[in-house]
Parts: structure tokens; sequence; C-alpha cells
């Protein structure tokens, strides 16, 4: 007997197709959503692990602005609201034959003031009181530096002494190597390493060269390089030639007021002494020649590294001890305007809020003349420095076409990408997220 054999029939095929559709179409959304999901978290893990490694190198640098052999101090005198910051630290001495090429002065380019009371209109240049002169001080002022870039300018200029001559800080625009307009510049300076100085051959014959050698277990492989040797009292900056265990001291002059006894260390300037500078570029997406991102980059002596992507701003606010103790917040075209303070009346006592902490000490100049305190003066007193940074995922994350965001220095309503970023580029979908730190420098007695 033969069985009867029958397929689907087309009703029952058609509900099967339904239900396989709905299925894959479950299936589908699911996945999508998995996606986006992923996409979501890996943009925000992202964000958050850049965000926290740009805030730590910025913390390691800044924390180490104005480091300089040994310590500094800062005490009140004469009355409580008189802050002698500065003034228990001497200033360096710079050999005549130094030839800097990264913002610091020259012989020629340090101001004076050659009265007692600190006011600008007395400024003179060092090279026309002292034109023979073979040591020159440098003022402590140069250690930071900031720009307060806005609308494709920046004040200070970069052209400006103190800044760093070192970097090119790129044009501003929104093409590949440029650099993001409305964000800050940065620049800080200090010293590392060292080798400890264990004998000082001082020659009383100007015309026969200085020089020290320094412990067995520090042999240096510097060939050249200015040499600094600091003994926490004194400072001495000048031309050098290197060898193993020795540095001889080519400058014009004998190295003033040394004591092997003390901790005096030698160091090479180039390998030594950090110009440091931060700034947000511009380049083209790695993946995507026609898109471009914004990225934070570091300079370190010149050397231009890329630090972390996604970074869309970077302001920078300086606290600033102001002559009577009093702090400012100010900018970097405020702190670098403002010029002035002492006792212009002859009273005893400073005349107002709004001036510059006394001058630090130098060796180099008689008893009555001091460094001026002309524009710029206030960047001696920065103590600590209040860094925010906006960054986005990079990539296309966020699941809402217009994602809104707060950052404090624009205020605390919230902004809409959609319109265009303060950089030129555009918003497109991304996650956006500001980090801040408040960062204090250590050595704030620059």
């Amino acid at each position: 007997m033969k069985m009867k054999t029958r397929g689907f029939s087309l009703i029952e095929l058609m509900v099967a197709m339904v239900i396989g559709v709905i299925v894959l179409l479950g299936l589908v959304s699911l996945f999508n959503n998995s996606s986006v999901l992923n996409r979501a978290q890996t943009g925000l893990s992202l964000l958050q692990e850049n965000g926290r490694y740009a805030i730590s190198r910025l913390k390691e640098d800044i924390e180490l602005a104005g480091k300089k052999h040994c310590s500094t101090m800062t005490l009140p005198v004469e009355v409580i609201t008189n802050w002698n910051q500065g003034y228990e630290m001497n200033t360096w001495s710079i050999d005549r034959s130094v030839d800097f090429d990264n913002g610091l002065p020259a012989f020629n380019q340090i101001l004076l003031d050659d009265s007692d009371n600190d006011q600008l209109p007395d400024s003179v240049n060092y090279s026309t009181l002292f034109p023979n002169q073979s040591t020159y001080p440098l003022d402590p002022s140069y250690f930071i530096r900031g720009h307060e870039c806005n609308n494709g300018a920046c004040l200070p200029d970069f052209t400006e002494l103190g800044a760093d001559f070192s970097t090119d800080f790129r044009s501003t625009g929104t093409d590949d190597n440029s650099r993001a307009d409305n964000t800050d510049v940065l620049t800080v300076r200090y010293l590392t390493g060292g080798h400890r100085v264990t004998g000082l051959n001082i020659d009383p014959d100007p015309n026969i060269s200085d020089s020290v050698t320094v412990a067995p277990e520090e042999v240096m492989d510097y060939t050249e390089g200015d040499a600094l040797i600091g003994d926490c009292v004194n400072t001495y900056v000048s031309t050098a030639n290197w060898a193993a265990n020795a540095v001889t001291f080519t400058g014009n002059t004998n190295l003033p007021y040394m004591s092997a006894k003390s901790d005096t260390r030698v160091y090479n300037m180039d390998e030594d002494f950090k110009t440091v500078s931060y700034f947000v570029g511009i380049d083209n997406d790695r993946n995507d020649s026609s898109r471009k991102i914004s990225s934070l980059y570091r300079s370190e002596n010149g050397l231009v590294q890329q630090l972390v992507e996604g970074v869309e701003r970077f302001d920078v606010f300086y606290l600033a001890q102001l002559q009577t103790g009093h702090v400012a917040r100010l900018t970097a075209d405020e702190v670098s305007s403002l010029a002035g303070g002492g006792d212009g009346d002859g009273d005893g006592r400073i005349d107002g809020t709004q001036g510059c902490i006394i001058q630090p000490v130098s060796k180099n100049l008689p008893s009555g003349i001091k460094l001026a305190n002309g524009p710029g003066c206030l960047w001696r007193s920065i103590y600590a420095i209040e860094v925010h940074l906006l960054l986005n995922t990079v990539n296309d994350s966020s699941v809402e076409e217009d994602d809104r965001f707060i950052y404090a220095p624009d205020g605390l309503s919230p902004q809409s990408p959609q319109g265009g970023l303060a950089s030129g580029l555009e918003g497109e979908r991304m996650y956006r997220r500001a980090f801040t730190a408040l960062v204090p420098i250590r050595s704030y007695t620059l």
C-alpha cells in the first residue's frame, strides 16, 4: 500500500516565512542595538582613559614648573600683608657666552629697576648699566609662560621673550598640521637629573678655565651642551666641555661662590633642563584622510609628540599671588599685562593689591638695583595652575544626533555640537566630557 505524501500548503509556507522574518528582524535589531551599545561603551571608555592620561601628564609637568636645584621659600616681611615671595631665592647667573634658543633672555634683554620704588617707568636695560659685566641675572618669571588664544591670535604672542622658541606651534586652522583655534598654550620649564660634584678646581686667573669633577658612579656620556652648577645658594650657567667625570667651564668668568661641601650638582642644559609645552593640534584621521581630528600635543625641548587624540579644548587659568598676598585667578594675557608693584610713595608699605611681588635677590646686582617689575613680572608668583580639557570619543559613538555637553570655561549652559565646534571642526555624533584639575606648583616661589 503506498503512503500519500504531501508538502506544506501555501498558507503554511507563508506563515512560516512571516515567523522567520519576525525572528530575523528581532535578531538584526538585537545585533544592531548590541553594536550601538558596544560602540558607545567603547567610545566612553576611550574618552575616560584619554582624559585621565592627559590630566596625569599635565599634572606631572605642572608640578615641576620652576624646579631648580634645592628648595625655595617665601616669608612675610615688615607687615603681614607684604609678602616677600621670591626674595629669599637668588636668581641664576648666566654667562654671556651662553646662547639660549628656547626663549630665555640674552644679556641685552634683561630689564632692571635702578630706583627704590619698584615701578616700571624706571626700567633700564642691564647691558646699559653694566656693559662689561660677564654674567647677568635670569629673571625666574621665565619658568612659566602661558598664551591665551582666541579667534586666531594668542596673547602673549609666540614671538615674545619667554615663549617656547624651540617649538613650532603651527598656525591656527582646520587643515592637517594646524593648531586648533580657541585653545590655549602652556609652557613650563624645570631642572631634572644632575650629577653630584665631588671636586672644584677654581683658578683665580680669569684666563684659566675652571672645572668640576663628579662622583665616580655618575659617569656622564655628554659631549656637548651648556652646563649649570648649583650649590643650593648660587647657580651659574656657562658654556662647557664635557668628559666622563669632569666638566670644564669655558665661559667668561670663574665659578662664583661655589662650595663642594654643600649639595653641589652640575647639570647639562641640553639634557637636564626641560622646556615643556602643551597645545591642541589638528590632523587628518589616520583611518580617513577626509576627516579631521584634534589631539593634545606635548613638546619637550622642541620634540613634539601627539599625546592624546580627541582633545577639542584646552583652557588654562593661573592662580597668582599679588604683592599683598591676595590671590587672583587670571588668564595668560591678564598675567602678562600686569606690571609694577612696590612702595611708590616711600611710606614703607606697598601701594595696592594689584602689583607684583618683591623681586628676587641677584648677586649680579649692587644694592638698590633690582629686576624690573615690568609686564610679565607676575609669572614669578604663579603657585597653582587650573587646567580644563574637553574630550570627545574620537569616532561617532553617540546614539543621539545632538548630544549636548557642558564645558565650564564657556559657562554652565549646555552646548550643542551641531552648530560646529570652537575649533572650526564639525561636531559629529560623539560623546563629550570635560576634565579639570587644579595643580599646585611645588616650587611656587619661582
